[in-house]
Formats: structure tokens, sequence, C-alpha cells
């Protein structure tokens, strides 16, 4: 009699931010393919075989932030986002929603004190939901959807305080990170296609039964 094999919980952890430059990096290259309405919930069930051992997709989180200081120029951009976030969050994906703060930033070569506007909070708020699910035992395996080094120390914490689960990383298109691949060698890559061929249709259904349309831009 054959011993049925475990089945492994696996979790999604979306860098939304990194995941978006990956996106216009691919739109770059091939203008003609929409891939911004990305149906996470999809990719990651279809890129499950990428990981050795039976995987089962239990949950995806997506973090990122609105760029509410952009409202008043690019108005369009915040909406885009946002109607995005809401078909994310109808198809059971959970949103983390963080913030932009204002920093000052000194130009070197002249000495010019500038205003800059730069993402916080989400690489913290990924290593703590890390820790936390694997604290609770509700996953066996973490994917982390970045190419992001910043969060190297979280993984090998993972790695120290959790030998029995397994961390890995889906790099984005084109954001692929050596660094990050010799940490964790089972990780694999998200190709372009794969964006194409998981895409949310033109309208979501949303729980109250409306709809959220893609944005005709995407």
């Amino acid at each position: 009699m054959t011993t049925p094999r475990a089945v492994e919980r696996t979790v999604f952890l979306a860098d939304g931010f990194n995941l978006y430059h990956s996106l216009e990096k691919a739109v770059y290259l091939e203008p003609t393919k929409g891939v911004k309405w990305l149906d996470l919930n999809g990719l990651f069930s279809n890129v499950l075989g990428a990981i050795s051992g039976w995987q089962e997709l239990t949950a995806v989180y997506y973090f990122t932030a609105y760029a509410n200081y952009q409202k008043e120029h690019f108005p369009d951009k915040l909406t885009r986002h946002r109607a995005y976030v809401r078909a994310l969050t109808a198809s059971g994906v959970h949103v983390k929603v963080h913030d932009f703060k204002r920093k000052t930033h000194q130009r070197p070569e002249t000495g010019e004190r500038i205003r800059l506007w730069e993402e916080k909070e989400t690489d913290v708020a990924i290593a703590c939901k890390l820790l936390e699910l694997a604290a609770r035992d509700e996953l066996d395996t973490a994917v982390l959807v970045t190419g992001d080094t910043d969060l190297r120390p979280a993984v090998e914490t993972f790695q120290s305080l959790y030998p029995k689960k397994r961390i890995l990383f889906a790099f984005p298109f084109s954001r692929k990170n050596r660094e990050l691949e010799v940490l964790a060698p089972d990780s694999f890559i998200l190709s372009r296609k794969s964006y194409a061929e998981n895409q949310f249709p033109d309208k979501v259904r949303l729980p109250s039964n409306k709809y959220v349309h893609k944005p005709r831009e995407w």
C-alpha cells in the first residue's frame, strides 16, 4: 500500500511595488500584451508546479501603498490602483495597504535639499506576516514574490527558527537577485508569459454583486 504524500500548505507573499516594476518592464518589452490586470490567485496556482513536493495554495498576501500624494496631478493612476486592489480582494487575496512618507534628501554634488516620497512599512509588514504565519503554524512553504534584498534578514530568521518549513522566492520577471537565490536555492522566476496568461476578466464581480472594471489604459 502506497503511503499518501503530505500536502504542503503554501502561502505567497507579494511585494506589490516590486511586482509592479516587473509588470512595467514586461509591458515595455511587449506593449501589445496586457499584463497589469494580473490575477494573483490564478498565477500562483499555476506556478505551484515549479515547487518540489505536493503543494496546496492556501493564501495569497499582497502588500502595497496608495500614492495619495499624486492624487492632484495623476488622479487616474490612483484610480487604477484602487480598482486593481478591489479586484484582488474580490478574488480572495489578502491585501495589506501601507503608506508613503515624505523624506528630505540632500544631493551630494550640489548640497541641494529636495523632498521625495518613499513607500514605507511594506518590507517590515511582509517580514512580520511571514513570521506570524510560521509561528501560528499556518504554512509549510512560504513563497516571497520579490527581488528585494531588504527581506534577507527575515528569511534568515525564518530559516533559523523554522528549519522544518521551507522558504523560497518567486522572482518577478526581470527582478531576479543572485544573492537571494543563493539564500533560497529552490527559488524560481515568474515569466512574462505567465503574466499574460493569468489576467482577470475585463470585469470582476464584487461581493456586493457589483463589478469592478479593468481600466481602459490597462
